[in-house]
């Protein structure tokens, strides 16, 4: 046996070829992203919608409460007024003795008095021992609102007071202005007081 082994033949390799692949596209822009649709409620316009809707809510709200305590205001104003101005039955009495300036009206309030509730009967005592007259005129006024009252040839009695009965329902609050004149023989008046009364 012969020691040569066989020799392969040796493979032929093709030569390498250059083949021309096409080339990547060149960088440019980034491509926009996608857009999301929204939903109704997410867009711009509903937002300005809602919002308007609220700030109108807010000021309505706002008005109704400025209209609501100014008509309770007003309500309770013209109860008072009613009560003012209706005349009761009085329910208890008080006497008030006021004497009167003989020469003018005083520069305050020659009595004060709280507005009674339930209404009450006044009995007003002008004391006009001061001045000598057989009878008198009694007038009285409401500041800002005029007359009320016109009492003629009223006489004092034995202490030389000028008595007056009046319901307190027939007075709402205020300053009123009474006026005192004494009748001469021959019927003249002549201021003879002068009295200044607040009820509040």
């Amino acid at each position: 046996m012969s020691g040569n082994k066989s020799k392969k033949s040796p493979r032929f390799r093709r030569p390498a070829v250059q083949e021309d692949l096409p080339l990547p596209p060149p960088p440019g822009p980034p491509l926009p992203a996608p857009e999301i649709e929204l939903a109704w409620w997410q867009t711009p316009a509903a937002i300005g919608a809602v919002t308007a809707l609220a700030v109108i809510l807010g000021v309505l709200a706002v008005a109704s409460q400025v209209s609501a305590r100014r008509d309770r205001a007003l309500a309770v104003e013209l109860e008072t007024r009613v009560q003012t101005l209706t005349l009761r039955a009085a329910s208890s009495q008080r006497v008030l003795r006021v004497t009167p300036n003989p020469r003018s009206w005083s520069a305050g309030a020659d009595a004060t008095i709280a507005w009674p509730e339930p209404p009450e009967l006044l009995d007003l005592y002008l004391p006009v021992g001061y001045a000598e007259f057989p009878s008198f005129a009694v007038t009285i006024d409401k500041v800002n609102q005029g007359r009320m009252m016109v009492l003629q040839r009223v006489m004092p009695d034995s202490n030389r007071e000028i008595r007056l009965s009046l319901n307190s329902s027939a007075f709402g609050p205020g300053e009123y202005r009474i006026r005192i004149a004494g009748y001469t023989w021959r019927g003249q008046r002549v201021d003879a007081g002068w009295v200044r009364l607040v009820v509040k």
